[in-house]
């Protein structure tokens, strides 16, 4: 009975979602990166070189996100906050 306790309170120790929304962000994440890149080849053989800059700057958005979410997070903070004027 003990043990059915202590596995009870291991799994809801668990649940807050963080492990999950770390796991999710870099699975899609990286999806979205080889997307792009598989898009910038295609772009590049085109020369459409105004779109594969967009593709470019798309790509290291993601990838601040998605490899830095709490250093991103910090910094849309301190954009809104510059933004709206409140301190």
């Amino acid at each position: 009975m003990q043990h059915l306790a202590e596995t009870g309170a291991h799994l809801a120790a668990l649940t807050d979602g963080t492990a999950f929304k770390n796991w999710a962000l870099l699975i899609i994440g990286n999806g979205f990166i080889i997307f792009c890149a598989f898009r910038l080849v295609g772009q590049f053989m085109k020369e459409e070189w105004g779109r594969m800059t967009t593709t470019i700057v798309a790509a290291v958005l993601v990838a601040g996100f998605v490899w830095f979410p709490d250093t991103a997070k910090t910094l849309l903070g301190d954009v809104w906050t510059k933004i709206s004027g409140n301190t």
